[in-house]
């Protein structure tokens, strides 16, 4: 069964805004999400994206939570500052 990715609008700006390289890595990771939302990682201790999931693409973090069959992508953080 496939999982539903929905993105806030403000994350979805802000991709668009990256460069299409970092945007193919991050949409191929994405596509995993569909078919396995609980694949990455869960964050327990932080001050944000407490209990959120999270993988790396490129210089960028990208945090989701599962809710039964959807996945909401809520945040996209820089890994490393320029």
């Amino acid at each position: 069964m496939k999982a539903r990715v929905v993105w806030t609008r403000t994350v979805w700006e802000l991709f668009q805004e990256l460069p299409d390289e970092v945007q193919d890595e991050i949409l191929e990771k994405v596509q995993y999400l569909e078919r396995f939302p609980h694949l990455y990682p869960m964050r327990i201790k932080s001050r944000r994206f407490r209990r959120h999931r999270w993988f790396r693409a490129g210089n960028w973090l990208l945090f989701y939570r599962v809710a039964d069959n959807t996945v909401y992508i809520r945040g996209l953080w820089p890994a490393r500052i320029p």
